[in-house]
């Protein structure tokens, strides 16, 4: 599952300047020196009490350095790498979205269509919302879809039973959510809806008569190099040894996590810092050029304005800080979990970008005060600056 090729570390090493001249990415491990850059980053982790951080930066279309800081499992003292396996949270999303748009594209069904006419087993119940207007997948993408929340208190942990898909849909034990319904007149306005892009999930699987996992791994990790990603429930329960461990805001292993459950489409995705950075750089060569990964004029779908000024398909428009701002030039998205923080931020011509994965946080769905965030923040300005990223 590993890719046995590691990336450039340092910039500002004379080793790292030889690799991008020659074209060439200098290895993570070349040395274990830090360059200023990342002694910065190393500081802030520490006045922020960060366990373990896995960067990828890139400057000029490429990947410059990817490596880890601190440590992915305190009680051992093992060390983040470039390869440690971290859950992206919500960057999920990203992918989700790019994989409904090419899978409609391709079977020429419209992002306006209801999405119940794609349903099998279980369809979005009917109410006087929907009979107003029923939710398109257009809705389902920007989050205008309305949809209750699936998971209401973070289910589920590694030692908690497992609901199925269809249980949590329905709102049947083991899960622990209401039915799936439709809060408000679909389309009306833009509320962040974990609800919408988990119906995405059965509606792909519907279409396209494949697993979730199977079907990502065509449309997504395969086309953009996404080598050491996967959408694994299980590969943790028994060896813990290549993923950071979730840290709870008190510093302790944290007891519902690694998160684990049937909704796979909005944030359960395994996968490291340069593996999302290649999905950025795919993604923003279809935008600019051409890639495999996806048709240009999809890929400007997914990239321009939609419920909001500054809200697209499948991303957040904003600043090289990733403030959200109408017509800004980069694209991002970041996620929560219990026990994981993660940003993934590219401009709009490729050039500029990094992916932040950190292992500690608290329970999203509990609280909205996420002060770890701010590490991610600071870091990248400190990287922004230095890069000189235009604003």
């Amino acid at each position: 599952m590993h890719r046995k090729q590691k990336h450039a570390f340092g910039w500002l090493s004379t080793f790292a300047f030889l690799g991008l001249v020659l074209g060439v990415p200098a290895s993570a491990n070349a040395s274990t020196s830090l360059t200023p850059l990342q002694q910065g980053i190393e500081t802030l982790r520490k006045e922020h009490d960060i366990p373990g951080a896995s960067i990828a930066v890139i400057e000029n279309g490429r990947i410059a350095w990817a490596r880890g800081f601190g440590l992915a499992n305190l009680a051992s003292g093992r060390p983040v790498t470039a390869d440690t396996l971290f859950q992206a949270q919500s960057i999920t999303k990203t992918l989700t979205a790019l994989a409904t748009v090419k899978l409609l594209a391709a079977k020429e069904i419209a992002l306006d269509e209801p999405v119940n006419r794609y349903l099998t087993g279980w369809t979005i119940p009917e109410n006087n919302y929907t009979k107003k207007v029923p939710v398109s997948f257009r809705m389902l993408l920007n989050h205008t879809g309305g949809l209750s929340n699936p998971y209401p208190d973070g289910c589920c942990g590694p030692g908690e039973p497992l609901p199925t898909l269809q249980q949590v849909l329905r709102g049947m034990p083991p899960a622990n959510n209401q039915p799936l319904t439709v809060e408000r007149v679909p389309g009306t306005r833009f509320n962040y809806c974990n609800g919408c892009y988990t119906v995405l999930q059965p509606a792909l699987e519907s279409i396209s008569q494949q697993a979730f996992p199977s079907l990502m791994q065509e449309l997504v990790l395969t086309p953009a190099g996404m080598d050491d990603t996967s959408f694994d429930n299980t590969f943790f329960l028994n060896d813990t040894s290549t993923i950071a461990i979730p840290y709870d805001v008190d510093g302790k292993p944290h007891g519902r996590a690694p998160m684990r459950h049937p909704i796979l489409s909005t944030g359960l995705m395994w996968s490291t810092a340069s593996d999302l950075a290649r999905f950025k750089l795919a993604f923003t060569k279809a935008l600019n050029s051409g890639h495999p990964l996806i048709d240009q004029p999809l890929a400007v779908q997914l990239s321009i304005p939609s419920s909001t000024a500054n809200r697209s398909l499948g991303f957040e428009l904003g600043n090289r800080d990733a403030d959200a701002k109408a017509r800004g030039g980069y694209l991002f998205h970041s996620g929560t979990g219990n026990g994981a923080v993660s940003l993934s931020i590219i401009s709009l011509d490729g050039n500029h970008g990094a992916v932040f994965l950190i292992n500690k946080g608290p329970n999203p769905w509990l609280t909205t005060n996420i002060p770890q965030y701010a590490f991610i923040k600071s870091s990248l300005k400190v990287i922004n600056t230095e890069g000189k990223w235009p604003k």
